[in-house]
């Protein structure tokens, strides 16, 4: 870049821009104004957002037209540049240096103020919020995440046309979002229920598949004592997500409902790791518990590191408590990732996996993608999952896993963020390379050998009744558990299984091989099957 001089103007006589709403500037002694058509208002936000970094003038064309560019394009640019000048700098003559607005052949470059461009201080705010979150000052966080969301007028960029436009728009919209449920636990934490009720019901409104706004919206309600309310925003929930994806609630939003029913609304999760409790649990030993989530921190926060996105499976059989530690493991590692945590129950035990296609409907939807651009296609939808997330630090926590399949379209495409899975199955992990697993055994009740003792092993009942922690089986497979547990089966050949449940050989491999992904059987050989054993 030629000529003139390379800092930004300083004081009063610096322009202000306004990019969080409809793009305007704001010149001294004068209002507000838009400057100039869409593509010129393109052209200034590419500048904008470079951040004093110089733009060639293909990158421009690209950033501005993206592959429909006609062949003025370049003639374009240097009209709207010209024009940009001339109202950035009025007054000044064709011989005077610039002082904003730089350019030659090769590209141009717009040197102004951080405070002059508010989407610049917006991230600035957002930032200083952060790490009066990791000081534990969540007044201070309150108060600056309000003087960042004040800088809003309405959608970033509204109106600009181009590629970089729509990108921009969507990720400072996902920071605005961000910010917004932060405040809103941040007034909670503070006790200001009631004014942050406006913001929940608009934000439900806005995202009603995002089950952590739902869960915010209900303590609000209920810590201003509208109790029936919160209960209508979780029949609300539940009635939804069944209609538009075919799921429930997860577990976390019916744990609080009931609390909530019980009059005992739980704590928010901490803001940052705490050391787990030292008292023995259901997850195991104190030791071992130790270790697991030692285990956990480090796989889940040294990806990043290593540039790959780290998986870390929990397995063990129905009643090992593998939901309690995923939430122990979930808020110990939170910090790590500032944008939060995606959930997906994958929970299924028909013979065929679930379709991932919902799930990632379900999730695209809490990543705040709009349903007109989710695409039919689950593969497009994996893709736009993936650079939905390419820009994210998240920690995606999937519960109930069965078959790689349901898994692998909902892994993150590039660094920074993790997953967490649990499962019974214990071919899952091994089937996932990379993937980290920690194993836990049942509680003592689920390996309780008089549990169901006496039951008519014909009573076919509800599914998996009598079968602790397996209570999603279908009944087929419930009742096939039950006749093996009873006789206390194992090893045994897919013949002699084909005897003790009465059927053919092929469906009795069948059977054994969807009660070894259940968790309800062991395979120690092929073509061999057991009751785990338990300690």
């Amino acid at each position: 870049m030629r000529g003139g001089n390379p800092a930004a103007p300083d004081g009063d006589g610096a322009p202000l821009f306004r990019l969080l709403g409809p793009v305007r500037v704001g010149l001294p002694g004068a209002p507000a104004a838009r400057p100039g058509p869409p593509r010129q208002q393109a052209v200034l936000s590419v500048l904008l957002l470079r951040r004093r970094r110089p733009v060639t003038v293909a990158e421009l064309v690209a950033s501005v037209w993206g592959d429909d560019a006609p062949a003025s394009a370049a003639g374009n640019l240097r009209t709207y540049t010209w024009a940009l000048r001339t109202l950035l700098e009025p007054g000044r003559s064709a011989r005077e240096p610039a002082r904003i607005l730089f350019g030659d052949e090769r590209g141009y470059v717009l040197r102004t103020p951080e405070e002059s461009v508010d989407a610049w201080r917006f991230e600035q705010q957002a930032e200083a919020a952060r790490q009066a979150r990791e000081r534990g000052d969540t007044a201070a966080e309150h108060a600056l995440l309000a003087d960042a969301l004040a800088l809003w007028s309405g959608e970033a960029l509204a109106g600009v046309p181009g590629p970089f436009a729509e990108e921009e728009r969507a990720r400072l919209t996902a920071l605005r979002t961000t910010a917004r449920k932060r405040h809103t636990v941040c007034a909670l934490r503070l006790g200001l229920h009631h004014t942050v009720i406006p913001e929940l019901t608009a934000l439900t409104r806005e995202f009603p598949l995002d089950e952590e706004l739902r869960a915010l919206h209900m303590r609000a309600l209920h810590g201003c004592g509208r109790q029936a309310e919160a209960f209508t925003v979780f029949a609300d929930t539940h009635r939804i997500l069944g209609e538009e994806l075919g799921v429930a609630p997860c577990p976390e939003l019916t744990a609080l409902h009931a609390r909530l029913l019980a009059h005992d609304p739980p704590p928010l999760a901490p803001d940052r790791p705490r050391a787990p409790a030292r008292p023995q649990d259901r997850t195991g030993s104190t030791d071992q518990a130790e270790r697991a989530l030692a285990t956990a921190k480090r796989v889940l926060t040294e990806g990043a590191e290593r540039g790959v996105v780290p998986v870390l499976a929990i397995t063990g059989p129905g009643g090992a408590d593998k939901t309690a530690l995923a939430a122990r493991i979930a808020d110990l590692v939170a910090d790590r990732f500032p944008d939060g945590r995606l959930f997906a129950d994958l929970r299924t035990w028909s013979p065929a996996p679930a379709d991932p296609g919902p799930v990632l409907a379900h999730l695209l939807h809490t990543l705040e993608v709009p349903a007109a651009r989710i695409p039919a296609d689950p593969d497009q939808r994996a893709a736009l999952y993936r650079s939905a997330l390419a820009v994210r630090r998240v920690l995606v926590v999937l519960e109930g896993a069965r078959f790689a399949a349901q898994v692998t379209p909902l892994l993150p495409g590039t660094p920074g963020s993790a997953v967490l899975l649990t499962t019974r199955s214990r071919v899952l992990a091994p089937a996932l390379p990379g993937t980290t697993h920690i194993e836990l055994t049942a509680h003592p009740r689920a390996a309780d050998p008089s549990c169901g003792e006496g039951a008519d092993e014909s009573d076919v009942g509800a599914p998996g009744a009598d079968i602790p922690g397996h209570e999603h089986l279908s009944p087929e497979l419930a009742r096939a558990a039950r006749r093996l547990t009873h006789r206390g089966a194992g090893p045994l050949s897919v013949d002699a299984l084909a005897a003790v449940l009465g059927t053919g050989r092929a469906h009795a491999a069948g059977i054994a091989e969807a009660l070894v992904d259940a968790g309800v059987l062991d395979t120690p050989a092929a073509g061999t099957y057991r009751l785990p054993i338990r300690p």
